[in-house]
């Protein structure tokens, strides 16, 4: 960095599954990475956890044994500098897969300075920051509370377009000291959170809370907007080795920050397969091993006999059923409407092409294997058995069974709806496209060629903030209009002369373009304002509340009540 060579060790625990946690730990002045490698216990707490759950560990060290506190704020070859080039490497997932969602800070006594310094620097990045007897100047607090930020969490406003200020941006923070803590710093983090009340949690523990509604409800959830406040003494001793369990397990690993709005949307978390209304299933189906998510709501289980729908929600590139779970809210849309939702995990694989996201020198991680290849398992005959496996363990109504997914995910409901379309009552992709550049065309593929001529409605959504991947706009020529021009064809609907009509402004950040034949929503394509590569609850409301539940296939008839919720 800056021709400076500057180093860190990464623990990656046994077993650890892709889109796993990740914490990047500071020590003390005087220390190495190997000295929080061999004489802490982050190693193995680490290991301790369950596979589905194992964070991997970032062990960052000062240069020559010494963190510089006092150094300005914006130092381009700083610590602050340092600790931003080891997060620009977790986007190279050669040996190890980090998700957006769950990044974390922790630092001891000097080390502690930088992990705050950093957080404020770049606070949309991390899910959540706890320091022990960190001291932080006023200056570096107050230069930092002023700027504008430019990360927002999965895209870059670098024209300041948002208005956003670092100190806006929400962080569950937990300080720890056995001294008086850096006021300027506290009153710094209380700001982020909106701080209206506070509350005594332990002997030794005081919480700041936000009481006022936050932002997007369905997106942000209010209990983790939080800053504890600790004065324990002797806790820096050992780099806070008799704290990491209760750091971990009772404050960093309860918080997420998902992609979605400008500078994400901060959700508690709780383990998926805690919640006893998801049932967890990994089979060897057609030789190869294979996972999938069932959420049953409650109302599901006490009318056994009551026809209801499914849906299946997608992943995108490198993650999983849970992760999709947790990022898309679609439970809690299901909860409230009384419908199943499976989320499916993909084979492991590699993409064979070059973007933001992903990269060919990847190490192999969940890819839907849409164009055949050997290396992968079919996608086509496990879709077919989860139907049929779902709806003989419940009363699967299959008049009434939609696919959704993001990105990668989005690609693969797309062709699900080419291939076999008689299976679905309607698809919903979601930052995703008929995309060109991978192995083949999409549409190329023989199953596209032999797809039956059945109308399938279609709701694709962009953010406005991945016009790299997905243009948010369809123009003549591109991909979305690519998109949306194959499937009114497949729909039997006129061309579109002029793509600058019929848009619709939706509570003010949702721009609606939807097509109609015979007054049914048949193909559309909305833009989401300030959203990057991500998807949000709000948006699996939408496609429930706006779109699924309206259709129904009753003998390959597509069947739409316009006023039917």
């Amino acid at each position: 960095m800056d021709g400076k060579r500057r180093r860190y060790l990464v623990h990656i625990p046994h077993g650890c599954r892709e889109a796993a946690a990740g914490i990047f730990i500071l020590p003390p002045d005087g220390w190495t990475a190997d000295d929080l490698l061999n004489k802490t216990h982050w190693r193995w707490l680490a290991e301790a956890e369950p596979e589905r759950s194992r964070p991997i560990l970032f062990f960052l060290e000062p240069q020559n044994g010494i963190w510089h506190t006092e150094e300005a704020y914006g130092c381009a070859d700083g610590d602050v500098a340092y600790v931003e080039a080891v997060f620009r490497e977790l986007s190279d997932r050669h040996w190890f897969n980090v998700h957006e969602s769950s990044l974390y800070l922790y630092g001891c006594e000097e080390g502690a300075a930088i992990a705050q310094m950093s957080a404020m620097w770049n606070p949309a990045v991390y899910a959540g920051l706890c320091t022990i007897d960190a001291e932080v100047s006023d200056d570096y607090v107050q230069k930092a509370a002023q700027d504008a930020c430019v990360n927002l969490d999965g895209f870059e406003d670098t024209t300041h377009r948002c208005g956003v200020l670092k100190s806006d941006i929400p962080l569950p923070v937990w300080m720890i000291s056995d001294r008086t803590q850096s006021p300027e710093a506290l009153r710094f983090w209380k700001h982020s959170i909106c701080a209206d009340h506070c509350v005594q949690l332990s002997g030794d523990t005081v919480a700041y809370r936000r009481t006022a509604a936050v932002p997007h409800p369905h997106n942000n959830e209010i209990a983790a907007y939080e800053v504890w406040e600790s004065s324990l003494p002797g806790c820096a001793q050992q780099a806070g080795d008799s704290m990491l369990h209760r750091i971990w397990n009772s404050f960093l690993s309860c918080h997420r920050r998902w992609m979605g709005d400008a500078g994400g949307n901060l959700r508690m978390y709780a383990d998926p397969l805690c919640d006893r209304h998801v049932e967890y299933h990994i089979e060897k189906i057609d030789g190869w091993l294979r996972e999938w998510y069932t959420y049953v709501p409650e109302c599901v289980r006490q009318q056994p006999g009551k026809p209801v729908p499914l849906v299946f929600a997608c992943h995108g590139y490198t993650c999983n059923g849970a992760i999709y779970m947790e990022h898309s809210g679609w439970n809690r849309v299901a909860e409230e409407n009384g419908f199943i939702v499976v989320y499916p995990t993909a084979g492991y694989g590699q993409m064979c092409t070059e973007n933001a996201y992903c990269s060919s020198d990847n190490l192999p991680l969940p890819a839907w294997n849409i164009f055949h290849k050997d290396t992968q398992p079919e996608e086509y005959s496990f879709f077919c058995y989860l139907i049929d496996r779902t709806a003989a363990d419940y009363p699967v109504d299959r008049t009434r069974i939609f696919a959704t997914g993001h990105s990668l995910g989005s690609l693969m409901v797309q062709m699900l709806g080419l291939a076999m379309p008689e299976c679905f009552a309607a698809i919903a992709p979601c930052s995703g496209i008929l995309f060109s550049g991978l192995e083949q065309e999409p549409l190329s593929l023989p199953e596209v060629a032999a797809r039956r001529d059945t109308l399938l409605p279609v709701w694709m959504f962009g953010g406005s903030e991945e016009a790299f991947l997905v243009p948010d706009r369809p123009v003549d020529g591109n991909r979305t209009a690519y998109s949306l021009e194959a499937w009114l064809r497949l729909n039997q609907m006129e061309p579109v002369s002029d793509w600058a009509d019929g848009w619709h402004l939706h509570e003010d950040r949702w721009d609606d373009l939807i097509y109609r034949k015979n007054g049914m929503p048949l193909v559309g394509f909305t833009r989401v304002q300030d959203m990057p590569h991500a998807t949000t609850e709000e948006m699996s409301r939408r496609i429930w509340n706006e779109f699924f539940s309206h259709f129904s296939r009753i003998n390959g008839e597509l069947v739409y009540r316009q006023n039917e919720v």
